[in-house]
């Protein structure tokens, strides 16, 4: 199929997921887009073809898209002016060849982990035949975008798990690099310590496809045998709060990859848990949340998701001392994570501990904050540290995802190893 026919057959999916839902597309310009993918498949005729082209790319709504207002999926910048340009790396995508396709919806400034918007409505994974279990957040329209077929790739942005979390939710594969691998400007942040732009595709081999052509002065691609790589499970740190179905096809994962003659060791750490707390004791995201949204909460504080407002406007009150000193301890972090992890290829745990919550059991505040706390509890060890991470679907068609964290700066080599992790999964189905 031509490119061209590729963007058409997706503009009708789209106005189709749109008639049904309505939630996971802010967005669309296919016309545009048929357009130029027309031009890519001309210059295929003569010889050219750029890395990415085929690929179409759905944005999250919180970089900038030229002619779109970066809104970050909020009604306090409902009537923000359309973007002069595009961020550098939509336009670096767009310039490899990837064609623009949509806007997606995601929770309000990022800032939370279960997708739920009230403005815009809330997106759900596509793997519940109810339409009742959440997508996952913040990254919630992305992953449905390209779970659904509406997009080959979608670029995210991940604070504490935000790519990797509605991934695992809608059984497709997220990609959270390490900070600086991919620029940022750009972006509308909600934590600059911890947020990096992250990718959600299909499979591993379109990560990989993206990554060499952003960064393509590393290794190519090639296999990596599993034989003799060694991973690290910290038991009861990743099957803390797991229900019975992400414990079965969590050991499950581990024996396929025992099978393919991976070594997998399983050694506790306790101190994994740390991490994420000492960055709430400081209060690092809502005090860099804080100091963006300042203004905003003076004169537009009603227009906020309850549940997104006032807790950036607690931000006020985190102290220079508490601030600091968790990231001196988060620094220490990085250094006990890469002494301990030395000897192995990539940490182990489930995605999310629980298969998606339903959105009626969200409804109540209490529940709400205690799911979304858990629900990023195994993925924020990689954003604390800088290391990358990747989220495989741990089974067909079932909203579980495998988390692999690397190490920081290991980005090609994760996805490498990714890539044989994810053909070991698919040894034999689960009985």
């Amino acid at each position: 199929m031509s490119f061209s026919k590729h963007v058409a057959a997706q503009a009708v999916a789209v106005a189709r997921h749109r008639d049904q839902s309505g939630t996971g597309i802010l967005r669309d310009r296919f016309l545009q887009a048929q357009q130029q993918a027309g031009a890519w498949d001309t210059l295929s005729g003569f010889g050219i073809v750029p890395p990415l082209s085929g690929l179409t790319l759905a944005v999250k709504a919180c970089f900038d898209v030229r002619g779109w207002p970066t809104t970050a999926g909020s009604r306090v910048l409902a009537n923000a002016s359309p973007a002069s340009a595009d961020a550098p790396l939509v336009a670096a995508l767009s310039q490899l060849g990837a064609v623009i396709t949509t806007q997606t919806n995601m929770t309000e400034f990022a800032f939370g982990a279960l997708g739920l918007n009230p403005h815009f409505g809330t997106p759900v994974t596509p793997l519940d035949a109810t339409g009742q279990r959440i997508a996952g957040g913040s990254t919630s329209g992305g992953a449905v975008a390209v779970a659904s077929g509406l997009a080959d790739i979608a670029l995210g942005s991940d604070t504490s798990g935000s790519v990797r979390i509605p991934a695992a939710f809608c059984g497709v594969t997220g990609f959270k690099p390490s900070k600086g691998r991919y620029r940022d400007d750009g972006m509308l942040f909600l934590s600059p310590t911890f947020d990096v732009p992250g990718f959600i595709a299909k499979d591993v081999e379109t990560l990989l496809r993206v990554d060499q052509a952003l960064v393509p002065d590393e290794s190519a691609l090639h296999a990596v045998p599993l034989r003799g790589r060694r991973f690290l499970v910290p038991p009861t740190f990743a099957l803390a709060h797991a229900d019975a179905a992400v414990t079965e096809h969590f050991h499950a994962a581990i024996a396929r990859l025992r099978s393919a003659g991976a070594e997998v060791i399983e050694q506790e750490w306790p101190e994994l848990a740390d991490f994420g707390e000492i960055a709430i004791e400081g209060g690092i995201i809502i005090a860099e949340a804080f100091t963006w949204h300042r203004e905003f909460l003076q004169d537009r504080a009603h227009l906020y998701d309850p549940r997104v407002g006032p807790r950036i406007a607690l931000g006020e009150r985190v102290t220079a001392s508490a601030y600091f000193a968790s990231q001196q301890k988060l620094t220490q972090c990085k250094t006990d994570y890469a002494q301990r992890m030395s000897d192995y290829d990539a940490l182990l745990t489930p995605t999310v501990p629980f298969l998606p919550p339903t959105l009626s059991e969200l409804e109540d505040d209490p529940t709400y904050y205690r799911k979304n706390r858990l629900t990023f509890r195994l993925t924020e060890v990689a954003n604390r540290i800088d290391a990358p991470s990747v989220s495989l679907p741990a089974a067909t068609s079932e909203p579980i995802g495998l988390c692999l964290t690397g190490h920081r700066d290991g980005d090609r080599a994760l996805l490498h190893l990714a890539r044989s992790v994810q053909t070991a999964l698919h040894l034999e189905p689960l009985t």
